[in-house]
């Protein structure tokens, strides 16, 4: 998006769209329809703001500051929110600005996050650690479209203009100077400046722009002092965002109207997502915390996708509202919460997306129920996608899986399979796998977890002893008996290994006799009784994820 393109977004009438409920999954391997298990984004600022950025600074997660400006017949004014907790909370930060600045970007300083500065459509503005203020930068400079402070050096801050090149300081902002060497000039004076920056973070030297016009990709290696062309693997035209990822030491991303290419020596070379799903612009992309090969891409009109294999294939999220901007995400710490929608689960302790759409501040939790994609490899190690929980069984798992039961034992797969305390484990709607390294080599290696010890928070009090028939067993280990019906389908579906002990009688739940095993529920259905369905397994792995906000 260029600079012309913001501004015209900004000044434009702002309405609320629908959201997407219905989304397709985009899976090289097993393409398919789905309806997202998501709950959606929650809209997280307060009504009647007009958000239009959100800006972090690079080493904190929890500081969030959401730009906004007014809009044109209403009696919105600009403003700026600082947040230090992830969302949960906002700090207007307004005072010293004009009432009309339409603002554009900024930038929060590295070392003390307490030091911002901010541009917009005629203004530049500086908020110093510990003032209550904005000042103004009394500096005939042009209007930026990107500006960042150096991580390594606080007084360092590069910004950059759509037309006019790039501009320096080394004073915290006092005094500017161009810093547009090997940038092209046009006859007319124009020079392509930045309209997107970043910085590697392993190296403080190393700068990427992105400019409106070809080749659209700047690099500098002397803390941007200089700049040369990228050009190789890059589709011709301009870009609108450069950025490293944060974990992936080297990884570069770049988007244009013409797709996003990726870079893994960077930012020399490039080479273009092939795999990105067609009729995505994309115009941000974020990576998930802890996931260095997860990522999200945001487009233009809404649609969001994700990648848990580096590209390889997608899987499309729940969609936002337009006009749609740029997209962060948060780790666990820092979980948002929906302050505005009345009824909504909190998700904790997982990662988040934040994103700014329809003038305002979105928050998607992404907890381990969201749907993932599957690489060719995977489905070449036995991994398969099941259309009806749209989650794949991973292929560490599937063997197992098969073996203990399938799906009359499990059920769908509910989650992926992702590392819990140490160990690998995938949630089903019966159940849940783990896999024990202490074990390899054994069959005992994938285990079923104890899901029934887990949900059942008091155990009853062990009976008397009593005298096991051929319709009834009694088990001292847990003082339990299992009888009738219970216990024909105990045997007839892996006895111990499969359920458990019994740690409660006989039990009636909402009319219905229940009894608890250490890795399951069994349920007796009267209207079934005398047929093979009279007894079946309780959804326990749904009721602990629920318990947990994971599923709706």
């Amino acid at each position: 998006m260029t600079f012309r393109q913001l501004v015209a977004l900004l000044i434009s009438t702002v309405s609320l769209v629908a959201l997407l409920t219905a989304t397709t999954r985009y899976a090289s391997a097993t393409p398919g329809q789905f309806a997202s298990p998501l709950p959606g984004w929650q809209r997280i600022n307060a009504t009647g703001e007009s958000i239009t950025t959100l800006i972090t600074p690079p080493t904190t997660t929890g500081l969030i500051a959401a730009l906004g400006s007014p809009l044109p017949d209403t009696d919105l004014r600009t403003s700026v929110k600082r947040s230090v907790d992830g969302g949960h909370t906002w700090q207007a930060l307004d005072r010293g600005l004009p009432l009309d600045l339409r603002l554009v970007t900024g930038t929060i300083a590295p070392t003390d996050t307490r030091s911002m500065i901010v541009s917009g459509v005629g203004g530049l503005f500086r908020l110093d650690a510990g003032a209550s203020t904005w000042e103004p930068i009394r500096v005939p400079l042009p209007t930026i479209a990107a500006i960042r402070y150096d991580n390594a050096d606080p007084n360092h801050v590069i910004a950059g203009t759509e037309l006019h090149g790039n501009f320096v300081t080394r004073d915290g902002g006092s005094t500017w100077i161009p810093s547009s060497l090997g940038l092209p000039q046009d006859r007319y004076g124009t020079i392509p400046g930045a309209i997107s920056l970043a910085q590697l973070p392993s190296d403080p030297a190393v700068w990427l722009m992105a400019t409106a016009v070809a080749p659209g990709v700047f690099r500098s290696v002397n803390g941007g002092q200089s700049w040369k062309p990228v050009s190789s693997g890059l589709a011709p035209g301009g870009g609108n965002i450069v950025a490293f990822h944060s974990e992936a030491d080297g990884t570069a991303f770049f988007t244009s109207d013409r797709g996003m290419a990726l870079s893994t020596d960077r930012g020399q070379t490039w080479t273009p997502v092939a795999s990105l799903p067609q009729g995505i612009s994309p115009v941000a992309v974020a990576t998930e915390p802890g996931a260095p090969q997860t990522w999200m891409v945001v487009g233009a009109r809404g649609s969001v996708v994700r990648t848990t294999n580096r590209g390889d294939s997608w899987v499309e999220l729940p969609g936002l509202p337009r006009p749609v901007g740029q997209v962060i995400a948060l780790s666990p710490s820092t979980t948002p919460r929906a302050t505005t929608s009345p009824g909504v689960a909190r998700v904790e302790g997982v990662p988040t997306l934040l994103a700014v759409a329809a003038g305002g501040v979105w928050s998607l939790a992404l907890p381990p129920t969201t749907p993932a994609t599957l690489s060719r490899s995977e489905v070449a190690a036995g991994g398969r996608y099941i259309q009806a929980t749209e989650h794949n069984i991973s292929a560490r798992f599937a063997s197992a899986y098969d073996r203990l039961g399938g799906f009359e034992r499990f059920g769908f797969p509910r989650s992926e399979a992702f590392v819990d305390q140490g160990l690998l484990v995938q949630w089903f709607q019966r159940g849940r796998l783990e896999s024990r390294p202490d074990l390899q080599g054994t069959p005992y290696e994938i285990q079923i977890s104890l899901l029934g010890d887990l949900l059942l928070n008091d155990r009853p009090v062990a009976s008397e002893p009593i005298e096991s028939t051929a319709e009834r067993r009694y088990y001292p280990e847990t003082g339990m008996t299992v009888e009738n019906a219970f216990l024909r389908y105990f045997d007839a579906r892996g006895g111990l290994d499969a359920l458990g002990y019994p740690i409660t009688p006989e039990v009636s739940e909402a009319e219905r006799p229940v009894q608890y095993f250490q890795r399951a529920r069994l349920e007796y259905l009267r209207e079934f009784a005398g047929t093979a369905r009279e007894v079946q397994l309780g959804l326990i792995g749904d009721e602990i994820l629920r318990q947990r906000g994971w599923l709706e």
